[in-house]
């Protein structure tokens, strides 16, 4: 049986890192130190568990809750357009 957990957390990852680092700021918009360091956590949480899988394969560390959580994730960052400040604000 094929195992589609490793090749969806995968994916999940990518999509968060790439849409992370794909953020650009309205003109005039403040730098947040903070949400700049959790931004730059995130990419490298994400980059660093994608290269992971890609290294490991099907050996990878991974669960059905942990991808659960990259969903989860992944449709907050889309929907803040990679934007953490609004997740963190709660707009």
């Amino acid at each position: 049986m094929v195992d589609l957990l490793t090749p969806a957390t995968l994916l999940c990852c990518l999509a968060i890192c790439a849409r992370l680092l794909s953020y650009r700021p309205a003109p005039g918009a403040r730098h947040r130190p903070g949400i700049a360091w959790a931004a730059w956590l995130l990419i490298a949480a994400t980059g660093g568990q994608a290269l992971q899988i890609l290294l490991l394969g099907q050996r990878a560390p991974v669960s059905g809750w942990q991808l659960i959580l990259l969903l989860i994730l992944a449709v907050a960052v889309y929907r803040a357009r990679g934007n953490l400040a609004q997740l963190f604000e709660g707009r």
